[in-house]
């Protein structure tokens, strides 16, 4: 479902980013073709769009692209909840890591 979600935000990235123009910073060269990202496994996928700048493989300009193509994702109505539903425990690992490690334990801890 990922890749699905980056091919359709990479097709629209035009009708998708305009409303992002002045906050979002994304160089279309330096975003890979779906083609490609449909042959990453899911660790990869995963290091590609974690904002770890220590990460090699990390790409700000797919990471930004990803946020802003969420529209995509609400577009999948149910198939994208029931994903959501079922892959709650990685989901709330991943969320919690990110938010309270990455943002608010380094502001208040």
């Amino acid at each position: 479902m990922a890749r699905a979600i980056y091919r359709h935000a990479h097709s629209r990235y035009e009708e998708l980013c305009k409303p992002y123009a002045t906050v979002i910073d994304i160089d279309p060269a330096r975003l890979p073709a779906p083609d490609e990202v449909d042959g990453w496994e899911a660790r990869h996928y995963a290091a590609v769009l974690r904002h770890d700048q220590s990460q090699p493989l990390y790409n700000p300009h797919f990471r930004q692209l990803i946020h802003v193509g969420y529209k995509v994702a609400a577009e999948m109505g149910e198939r994208y909840l029931d994903a959501l539903k079922r892959f709650r425990p990685t989901i709330a690992r991943n969320v919690t890591a990110n938010i309270y490690e990455r943002h608010l334990r380094r502001i208040f801890l």
